[in-house]
């Protein structure tokens, strides 16, 4: 998730209300200079995510600066059986 003010807020709404508690959002705040496997918030998420896992997220371009850098991060995930969910992009 991207954090600026209320576009954060608006993020982690529609993310409470896709069923996600909120203790278990992983959120950046960067200038978006770094690629998401660069960025603290994807750090984390990696730590904690295990194969079987959902990663849900509020549109997946949010996983990613750059195109390239969303099908990296969505290709990382994969390679670990970790599955992506959009609640924006169905």
């Amino acid at each position: 998730m991207s954090t600026s003010s209320q576009d954060a807020q608006l993020q982690l709404d529609a993310l409470v209300a896709a069923g996600v508690q909120k203790r278990d959002v992983f959120a950046d705040v960067t200038s978006g200079s770094k690629t998401a496997i660069e960025r603290r918030g994807m750090k984390k998420l990696l730590e904690h995510a295990e194969a079987g896992d959902t990663v849900v997220v509020w549109r997946v371009d949010r996983l990613g600066r750059s195109l390239i850098d969303v099908l990296n991060t969505v290709n990382l995930l994969r390679e670990r059986g970790i599955h992506v969910r959009s609640v924006s992009d169905g």
